[in-house]
C-alpha cells in the first residue's frame, strides 16, 4: 500500500473508543482491590536551570480493572488451566504465572462483529438476571443481517453499560444479564477469537459458579473482554467493524486493562 492510499485511508476511517475511564473511586470488584493515582512528584518539586520540570504519577489497580482483557491463565477448573496445565506448577504469589500470562496474548486486529442483543429485544437495559441464550444471539445477528465468522470478535451489548460509573454497576439488586453457557458454547462452535461484553463477566449472574469462563478461558483458550462501552457502536447501528485491541505486556499477569478501539 502507498502512504497516499495509507493517508487516505486514515481521513476516511471513523474510531470507536470502547474503553472506559480509570479513575479513582470508579466502581471496581469488591473482592479487588479499588484503583487508585497519585502525584509522587508535583511541578515545582525540581527544576531545570531554564524554569522547566516535570510532574510523575504512580497508580495501582487490578489486572481487572475497567475495559479489560482475561489472561488464559485466569482460570482454573479443577486447578487445571488451558491444555491440561497444572495450575499449582505455573503459578507464584510473586511472579504471576509462567504459563499462559497476559504478556502472551499478541495484539488484536480482526474482523469485530456487535450483536445488539438490548436493541433487538427493544430495551435500553436487559433485565437483571437476563439469561442470554444460543437462540437470541441467532434472532440479534440476523436481525441486523450480520453474520459470525471464524475468527471473529464478537462483542454482545447488553445495556448495562448505561449503569456505568454507578457504584451499583458489580451490585445490582437481581443479577445481570449475559450470556448462559449454551450461548458461549455455540460462539466457540463457530471458531470465534475472543468474545466481549459491556458487562463485568461476560456471563449472566447470579451464577453458582463461572461456566462461561471454564468453557472459553480453560476448555476453548478464548479470550474474554469485559467492560466494554458499546453504546455509541449501538446507537449508529455498527455492527462490523475493525477491532483493535493491544494488552500490556504485565509478565505472568492474569488480565490487562486496555482501550480497544472499533474502526470502520
Amino acid at each position: 500500500m502507498h502512504l497516499e492510499d495509507i493517508e487516505s485511508l486514515a481521513k476516511s476511517c471513523t474510531v470507536f473508543d470502547l474503553g472506559v475511564e480509570m479513575f479513582p473511586g470508579m466502581p471496581h470488584v469488591p473482592l479487588h482491590a479499588p484503583y487508585s493515582c497519585s502525584l509522587i512528584r508535583e511541578h515545582g518539586d525540581s527544576m531545570f536551570e531554564d524554569g522547566a520540570c516535570a510532574s510523575v504519577d504512580v497508580f495501582f489497580c487490578s489486572g481487572h480493572t475497567g475495559t479489560h482483557i482475561d489472561a488464559i491463565c485466569h482460570i482454573s477448573k479443577d486447578m487445571q488451566l488451558y491444555n491440561g496445565v497444572d495450575a499449582t506448577k505455573v503459578q507464584n504469589k510473586i511472579n504471576g504465572f509462567s504459563e499462559y500470562g497476559i504478556e502472551t496474548v499478541a495484539p488484536i486486529c480482526r474482523r469485530g462483529v456487535l450483536i445488539d442483543v438490548a436493541r433487538h429485544f427493544d430495551k435500553e437495559i436487559l433485565e437483571p438476571g437476563r439469561a442470554i441464550g444460543r437462540d437470541d444471539l441467532l434472532k440479534a445477528s440476523a436481525s441486523q443481517g450480520t453474520e459470525i465468522k471464524s475468527g471473529d470478535v464478537v462483542l454482545i451489548r447488553t445495556g448495562h453499560m448505561q449503569i456505568w460509573p454507578n457504584k451499583e454497576f458489580y451490585t445490582q439488586t437481581g443479577g445481570v444479564p449475559g450470556i448462559n453457557l449454551e450461548a458461549a458454547k455455540w460462539l466457540s462452535e463457530q471458531g470465534i477469537a475472543m468474545v466481549g461484553s459491556d458487562n463485568f463477566g461476560v456471563e449472566v449472574m447470579p451464577n453458582p459458579s463461572i461456566p462461561v469462563h471454564c468453557h472459553m478461558l480453560v476448555e476453548h483458550g478464548i479470550h474474554l473482554i469485559e467492560i466494554l462501552m458499546l453504546e455509541e457502536l449501538s446507537q449508529t447501528r455498527t455492527y462490523e467493524f475493525l477491532f483493535v485491541c493491544l494488552p500490556l505486556k504485565l509478565r505472568g499477569g492474569t488480565g490487562s486493562p486496555v482501550r480497544p478501539v472499533a474502526i470502520v
